[in-house]
């Protein structure tokens, strides 16, 4: 298990270290008041926020595909008995799986019995589902086949710990001094990994994180650009230098203030004129192309080089791979989103007393980056070709879905393909005519 959550709790809200400049490294014979300085003038440009939050949009730009069941309905319109619909839940603990690799989800249920379904509701005794951190898990245990047969949870002054049939809140994380337990008969743990991708070995419960080179990275980036802020206030103010002919002249000019409401008289014949002098700009430009170098690879770890417009010189080919990269690591992530909703669907069940879940759930799993421009002018070129009548319609209803997908209806879509077929039948029927 990693050790560094708290700097990816950091790195993706900008807190902590980021905020307080406890981050930032003291560079070789730098004053303490100057790091001090330092400190307080540090920023940190978010770019692992950025990068997260960009993947968790495109993720859940559309709903999943559900067919439930009516426990499991009741069940995801009220996930966390706080009000909050599954894809909202599922989208913040994929959020969190991205930050911390993996997370686990605890499906339980609230003590008492009902004698009918609907008094079950009535007394808010359905399944809910609790989020838990990585850090918070104190013991894990794992049967022959990889699955937790036992998992403890440390919570406040207790430890919380499930097993296959029963839970157990105990002071000591070995549960032998027990506060409370009790049976839930659910053959399993009721406790799901929710992760982005797979596990590196066979036995491992948490995968490694997703923002684990780009936080590292972006902690570079945020002591440069410090550095950088430095230099420039170093070149931006330069020192006077004035010549002096003798020690009685430097000491009357000892006490000196230079603005913009005095004025330095100076003899001419006697030496040279005041000048200013200043740091050469080269090791800020320096520090901007290492800046721009860093930027770029944290981009290009996580597939999206080309968000950064860098497209230029690059063939159609090269970009398609680009985009196929991205789709995939996409929908990769979507992949283990929905396996992880089977198996909390599949809990849920068991709670309500079924053998498993009895539905469907379908994540979407396309997530192309589409040139539009490109796209448009192959299109054009291929309809200069006048392959067939056919042909030629069905491009245009395919650029008018690529085009205007997004911000129409699917009865505006449809209207535009019967206006497609009719403008093609009219222009067959002309040519058919001789007209």
């Amino acid at each position: 298990m990693e050790k560094n959550w708290q700097f990816y709790i950091d790195s993706y809200t900008g807190k902590g270290g980021f905020e307080d400049g406890s981050y930032l490294v003291k560079y070789p014979r730098e004053s303490d008041d100057k790091f001090k300085r330092r400190k307080q003038l540090a920023i940190y440009p978010n770019y692992v926020k950025k990068i997260v939050d960009t993947y968790i949009s495109h993720l859940f730009k559309q709903s999943p595909i559900r067919e439930t069941t009516p426990e499991y309905e009741d069940f995801i319109q009220n996930v966390d008995k706080q009000g909050t619909y599954i894809d909202d839940f599922v989208r913040k603990a994929g959020k969190l799986s991205l930050i911390f690799g993996t997370v686990l989800v605890v499906i339980d249920r609230p003590r008492g019995k009902a004698r009918t379904r609907l008094e079950e509701k009535q007394m808010g005794l359905l399944p809910y589902a609790v989020i838990r951190l990585p850090y918070e898990v104190e013991d894990i245990q794992l049967d022959p086949y990889g699955n937790i047969s036992r998992i403890v949870f440390k919570e406040s002054e207790v430890y919380r710990s499930f097993t296959n049939n029963e839970w157990i809140i105990s002071k000591d994380k070995e549960g032998k001094q027990i506060i409370d337990s009790g049976s839930h008969e659910l053959g399993i743990v009721p406790v799901v990994p929710v992760r982005w991708t797979d596990t590196v070995l066979p036995f491992d419960v948490f995968s490694p994180s997703f923002i684990q080179d780009i936080a590292q990275i972006n902690f570079d980036f945020y002591n440069a650009i410090s550095e950088l802020r430095e230099i420039l206030r170093n070149i931006t103010f330069p020192v006077l230098t004035l010549p002096i002919r003798d020690e009685t002249t430097a000491n009357q000019l000892s006490n000196l203030t230079i603005g913009t409401e005095n004025f330095i008289p100076y003899n001419p014949e006697g030496g040279g004129k005041p000048d200013f002098i200043a740091p050469p700009p080269e090791p800020a430009k320096i520090y901007l192309e290492y800046i721009n170098f860093l930027i770029s690879q944290m981009y290009k770890i996580v597939n999206l080089e080309f968000a950064l417009g860098s497209q230029s010189g690059k063939s159609g080919v090269a970009l398609d791979f680009e985009f196929q990269q991205v789709n995939s690591l996409m929908a990769g992530i979507a992949l283990h989103l929905e396996q992880a909703e089977y198996k909390i669907a599949d809990i849920v069940a068991r709670w309500n007393g079924e053998s498993g879940f009895d539905g469907k759930i379908e994540y979407d799993k396309d997530f192309s980056f589409k040139d539009i421009e490109r796209e448009l002018k192959n299109a054009m070129d291929a309809l200069s070709l006048q392959i067939s009548q056919t042909f030629d319609a069905e491009l245009k209803k395919k650029m008018a879905r690529e085009m205007l997908g997004d911000y129409v209806d699917e009865a505006t879509l449809e209207r535009i393909d019967k206006e497609v077929d009719g403008l093609e039948g009219a222009d067959n029927q002309l040519k058919n005519e001789g007209l």
